[in-house]
Parts: C-alpha cells; sequence; structure tokens
C-alpha cells in the first residue's frame, strides 16, 4: 500500500508523543496533541503530472497583491491602507492598527508583514494602519479616531466600510487608543500586550453590551488581571489556540510566545481578528495554517533610536 510507510510513521510518533506527556505529568495536553498530530498526517504524493500545490507564502502573497494598498501622505505622517480584492464595502469593518514604541509606521508596515496578517485573517475590512509614538516622549499623531477615518476616506478609490469600526493596538499604541475610547462608534477594541494601565476600558467595556474586547497578553498581566477581575463575563483563555479563539465579548487569552513575537509571527493578530464576528470575504484563506512562513534573513524589525535590541521595559511604557 502507498501510504505504509507513512502509516507505520504515524504509529511511532504517536507513541513517542504519548511518552513524551506521561513524562511531564500534567502538561497541556492539548497543546502536545496539536503539535504531534502534525508528525502522523500522511504527506500529499503527487500523481505524476499533478503540479505542485503552492506554498503557504505564495498564497498569501497573492492575495496581498490581489488586493489593493496605499500609502498616503497626511499631515499627521504616513498611513497605509489595504482591502482585499474580494472587499465588500456594504458588509465590511474599518480595522485600525496601531503599532507600538520604537517602531515607525512604514518600517512596521514591512517588518510585520501587516498586509500578510490582514489577508491570513480572512476577514471582510479595510485595514488602516496610522502613524503612531515610537517613544513615550512622542505626542499621539492621532488624537481623532473620527479625524484619521475621514481622511482615509478623502485619499482612498474605494468605498469606505459600512459597518463596524476595529481599534487594534500593540504595545506602547495604548496611548492613542486611550483617546479613541470615546469615539461613539468604536465598538470593538484588540489588544496585543497593551494594557500597560487601566486607561478607560473598564468604563468602555461596561458602557455596551455591544462593545467588544480582546485582551492577548504576555507580559501586561498586572493590570489585566485587575481588568478582568472586575469584567465577570471575561472568557479566560491559555494559549493562542490555532483552530480559533471562543466566541465571546470579553477575551482574555494568555500567551508565552512574546511581546513582539505576538506582532511578528503571524498568530495572535489573524486570530484575535478572526475572533471578532466581521464576516470573511469569499476567497478567505481559511485553509492556511496560522504563522508567517519563516524569513531566512529577517529584515531590521526595529528603530531603535540608540537603544539596545529588546523588550520595552513597563517603566518606558507607563504614561
Amino acid at each position: 500500500m502507498a501510504y505504509a510507510p507513512f502509516a507505520r510513521l504515524g504509529a511511532v510518533a504517536v507513541a513517542v508523543a504519548l511518552l513524551a506527556s506521561s513524562a511531564r505529568g500534567d502538561g497541556d495536553m492539548s497543546t502536545e496533541l496539536a503539535v504531534s498530530s502534525k508528525l502522523i498526517a500522511p504527506s500529499h504524493v503527487p500523481e505524476l503530472g499533478e503540479p505542485a500545490r503552492p506554498l503557504p507564502e505564495e498564497v498569501l502573497d497573492e492575495r496581498v497583491q490581489a488586493g489593493h494598498h496605499w500609502r498616503l501622505e497626511t499631515a499627521r505622517g504616513a498611513v497605509h491602507v489595504w482591502v482585499p480584492a474580494d472587499y465588500d464595502a456594504a458588509t465590511a469593518a474599518t480595522v485600525v492598527f496601531v503599532h507600538g514604541y520604537w517602531i515607525g509606521v512604514d518600517r512596521a508596515w514591512e517588518s510585520y508583514r501587516l498586509a500578510q496578517q490582514f489577508a491570513l485573517s480572512g476577514i471582510n475590512a479595510m485595514f488602516i494602519a496610522p502613524d503612531a509614538p515610537s517613544g513615550k516622549w512622542k505626542r499621539v499623531a492621532w488624537p481623532s479616531l473620527a479625524e484619521l477615518v475621514g481622511t482615509v476616506a478623502d485619499q482612498v478609490e474605494v468605498a469606505m466600510p459600512a459597518q463596524r469600526l476595529v481599534a487594534v493596538g500593540h504595545s506602547g499604541a495604548y496611548r492613542t487608543l486611550a483617546l479613541w475610547l470615546g469615539s461613539p462608534v468604536l465598538d470593538t477594541v484588540v489588544l496585543l500586550d497593551a494594557v500597560y494601565a487601566e486607561y478607560g476600558l473598564l468604563p468602555w467595556v461596561r458602557m455596551s453590551e455591544q462593545h467588544r474586547l480582546v485582551n492577548i497578553v504576555y507580559e501586561t498581566a498586572r493590570f489585566s488581571n485587575y481588568l478582568h477581575r472586575r469584567l465577570p463575563a471575561t472568557q479566560r483563555v491559555n494559549g493562542l489556540p490555532l483552530d480559533g479563539l471562543p466566541d465571546a465579548r470579553i477575551l482574555y487569552v494568555r500567551t508565552d510566545v512574546g511581546h513582539w513575537e505576538m506582532v511578528t509571527d503571524g498568530v495572535a493578530l489573524p486570530l484575535a481578528l478572526r475572533a471578532i464576528g466581521v464576516p470573511p470575504v469569499a476567497l478567505a484563506p481559511l485553509d492556511l495554517p496560522l504563522g508567517l512562513p519563516h524569513r531566512r534573513v529577517p529584515p531590521p524589525m526595529l528603530d531603535w533610536l540608540g537603544g539596545p535590541p529588546c523588550a520595552p521595559r513597563i517603566a518606558e511604557l507607563a504614561p
């Protein structure tokens, strides 16, 4: 039988995985089984003459190129905008991604491969990435969310989304998001290790049952614990489940993936965007595995401004 070697290899892999998990005691069995399942799945063997399947990176790059990208020059700094090829303004959401400290929006767009991550999410949205403070001594570039969206509307050649408005922020982006919580049309906030202070999130979440919060945490547990203890509707999740986050209005996700990896690996951001109830586009690549393909020689990620290549200390992010 053609797959007999793979079956024997799968049996060995299962045995090894089970022995390893039992030796570790009460480990996370769901994670162990999810990892070991990759070992036992038989590889696809192309028939003679069958074209090779495109790699995930090729599929994502094709989706990115098929979409539309604008880099806008504004008085408040550069703004990147991307929509997928099958974008439908009538049902789309506006998703605004705000970068953290030690990087600018142009470098973040390239280094974080934001267009690829947005494409991987598969949701029907207009994605906007504005300039933001690169350090706590820098002023907030866009104190008004309405002004940012209006500026984009004036300069792009497609219809603006007719549905929801979502703000996503990493790390020091909390300073910008704190000013946006007063926007009456903002209904969803996604935080990627960005709760370095309680800056109005608690009253914002309590204000409306339509307000949605996804908080993914690596090193910001102190204020996150404070916040979610006061939000009894919180659903807590350990790790980043590749099969999707639960459908809940308030999510508190703890992960050990790392502060910077949260915005570079291509797991946390697309996973969070898939969990906020925005419909997918017609050709959403939802069958692709989460995570961006590894770059053999990654580009410089951060504008270090004379500092060492390390994650910012909490004191550097505090207001």
